[in-house]
């Protein structure tokens, strides 16, 4: 008895999200490991800081130049969301329905903050209003998986109660979380697809996402660039209650993952990533643009301004006699910690860099040269399984196993076999329009299972263990 409390305890708390004190972006930390690995990466993260301001101003110069040297329209660039949950975060998220809310909303607000479209930068205060940024980046959910099927724009896999999430792994870049055989989901193709993993972190308290930039992989590693994030800040929340940020926190209005893609475009955070050290010091970084002021370190909450025209100083203020924060810091940026419902612009710099790595050529000018992968396929109503559309769960199992199937086409049959190919179990499911099914499968000896999900134009298989 007590053994069962202590079970059903432990999946009550893996179900809940951690507390949330303050934003919190794991960058900076995935740099410090890749330092320590290999001090070289110091070098090349300066070197990237003192291109930006040159590819500002140079994009910058194109723009002022005339329309003919403008590169103001882009095609959007195609999104993929694999959502990793709890079958209890699933039901808090409202389930698959819900998902699709969620998901849509974030692409209308990156949209809005990376296209100077916000309705909330009426807030700007008026000294800011001039460096205003738009970064001229579209973004849309992708519709063609990367072998042609049709796609929602979002997968979606149900992982176990006991598993909760995902951690940071060795390296710290939550890995797991984008292999498939390792219970997460395998991203698609980063030179087309921009791939955001959502999922609950189990390590790292106050987490809420952590991109890790093409810039920042090898060779090897290349296949895991993107977006990690919270997802409880996925999307724009209509009724924050569903979200539960336990610890207060204004964080339902989208902003991580703008945040988080301003990393993705090679942004740095406004503070320079420097243990709260004004640039002129030793120890002391800048982000690389001159349009967004020195400062100590993030700014947490919602602050209030005390700068007629401006927002407000801390303890960069002064350059000696110098006032270096004439307007304030830029604590108004998204490239800041502050909360969502205190964010409202990229600066005219940092928008115009980002534009410029994506429309200059390199390895981020590929996810805006496949505009057909936003729209579905011509064969979108024969097209063949995708893999992403098959669930098993609980994975290892003790006997009963759910499968989840969300797929356009008709389900004709479940099968199971033993690992040497013999059918141990089989159930037709012609005419049934279920996406939900239930099997039990105690009465066999533990082992490695294999389970057919057969549909008209194809199938699915996934290895099962019954302890």
């Amino acid at each position: 008895m007590r053994k069962a409390l202590l079970l059903a305890l432990l999946a009550l708390l893996n179900n809940q999200p951690m507390a949330i004190a303050q934003r919190k972006c794991g960058i900076e930390d995935l740099k410090a490991k890749l330092i320590a690995q290999d001090p070289a990466w110091a070098v090349k993260f300066q070197q990237h800081k003192d291109a930006l301001q040159t590819l500002a101003d140079d994009q910058i110069r194109k723009n002022e130049a005339g329309a003919a040297e403008k590169t103001t329209t882009l095609w959007a660039i195609p999104v993929i969301f694999h959502v990793m949950v709890t079958e209890g975060q699933l039901a808090s998220m409202g389930g698959r329905d819900g998902v699709k809310t969620r998901c849509d909303s974030q692409i209308a607000v990156l949209n809005r903050d990376f296209n100077k479209q916000n309705s909330d930068s009426t807030r700007i205060p008026s000294g800011w209003k001039s460096l205003y940024g738009n970064a001229s980046i579209k973004f849309a959910m992708a519709h063609t998986g990367p072998e042609g099927w049709s796609s929602n724009g979002y997968d979606i896999r149900v992982i176990s109660d006991a598993m909760g999430g995902f951690d940071g792994g060795s390296f710290g870049d939550y890995r797991n979380a984008k292999i498939t055989d390792s219970g997460g989901l395998n991203g698609w193709d980063v030179s087309k697809y921009l791939n955001v993993w959502c999922f609950n972190f189990t390590s790292m308290s106050g987490l809420l996402g952590l991109t890790y930039p093409i810039s920042m992989t090898t060779t090897d590693t290349r296949r895991f660039a993107g977006v990690c994030l919270n997802y409880l800040a996925l999307g724009k929340q209509t009724s924050p209650a569903t979200l539960s940020f336990p610890s207060g926190g204004n964080y339902t209005l989208g902003r991580t993952l703008t945040h988080e893609i301003g990393h993705f475009f090679e942004i740095n955070h406004v503070w320079g990533d420097d243990g709260g050290y004004c640039p002129w010091s030793t120890s002391g970084h800048d982000d690389g643009f001159s349009d967004t002021p020195p400062q100590t370190d993030p700014t947490l909450g919602n602050p209030t301004y005390t700068i007629a025209g401006g927002t407000l100083n801390d303890s960069c203020h002064f350059n000696g006699s110098t006032d270096v924060q004439p307007i304030g810091k830029a604590c108004l940026d998204f490239m800041d910690y502050t909360d969502d419902n205190g964010m409202y612009m990229f600066t005219a710099q940092q928008a115009a860099a980002m534009h410029a790595l994506i429309a200059t050529g390199g390895p981020l000018n590929g996810l805006t040269q496949n505009p057909t992968l936003i729209e579905y396929p011509a064969n979108a109503g024969v097209d063949k399984v995708n893999e992403n559309d098959f669930t098993v769960f609980p994975n290892p199992t003790n006997g009963k196993v759910s499968l989840l199937i969300d797929n356009k086409q008709q389900l004709e049959e479940i099968t199971v076999c033993n690992i040497l190919g013999k059918e141990v179990y089989s159930v037709n499911a012609k005419g049934s329009t279920s996406n939900y099914y239930s099997i039990d499968l105690s009465d066999l000896s533990k082992g490695i299972y294999i389970v057919r999900c057969n549909f008209a134009t194809g199938s699915i298989t996934r290895k099962i263990s019954l302890q």
